[in-house]
This record gives structure tokens, C-alpha cells and sequence, in this order.
């Protein structure tokens, strides 16, 4: 299992994936907050920060995965925007 060095205290649990990998999965906010910490960052800068020295990096097999926590409520109102978002920008409406 694959893990982020620096990161233990946002470390969530892990996900099995075919009874063969185990992949460590971690806290987004509590990564942000670690890097505004060490680093001495503002909140922003750290956003910044961590995707692009740590999240970008991601991309091999079996890579930690990073959470973002949200409630279902919470879910639905993202996933309308998002709907909204695509459809507002289809290629294919523009006829």
C-alpha cells in the first residue's frame, strides 16, 4: 500500500480493490490544513500547494486516493451544478 509521507494525520482508513490491493485513502481538508501548518501557508497557497506537489502526482496504480467528505445533501446540490455546468457548455447545443 502506497502512502503519503507527512500525511499520517490525515490517513481516513483504506480501500480493498479485487481482494488484491489495498489503497490508503486520506482526508482532503485535513491534508490542506496539515500543509497550511507546515508549510505556513494561508489556506488558499496551501489548496495551491498540495495539488500540485502532491495530488497531480497521483496517477500510478494503486496511488492513495484523496477524499473530499461531503453529505448527501451536500451531493445533490453538487451534482446539479455540475449538470447545469455541462449543459451550459455542450458543444453540441450551440446549433
Amino acid at each position: 500500500m502506497y502512502i503519503l509521507e507527512d500525511y499520517e494525520d490525515a490517513f481516513i482508513g483504506f480501500f480493498e480493490k479485487d481482494k488484491k490491493m489495498f489503497i490508503a485513502v486520506y482526508d482532503r481538508k485535513k491534508c490542506i490544513r496539515l500543509v497550511m501548518k507546515n508549510e505556513k501557508l494561508k489556506y488558499d497557497d496551501a489548496v495551491e500547494y498540495f495539488e500540485e506537489y502532491v495530488e497531480e502526482h497521483l496517477t500510478i496504480d494503486g496511488a492513495p486516493i484523496i477524499l473530499n467528505q461531503i453529505n448527501y445533501n451536500g451531493y445533490l446540490e453538487l451534482a446539479e451544478f455540475l449538470k447545469f455546468e455541462r449543459q451550459k457548455f455542450n458543444p453540441n447545443s450551440l446549433h
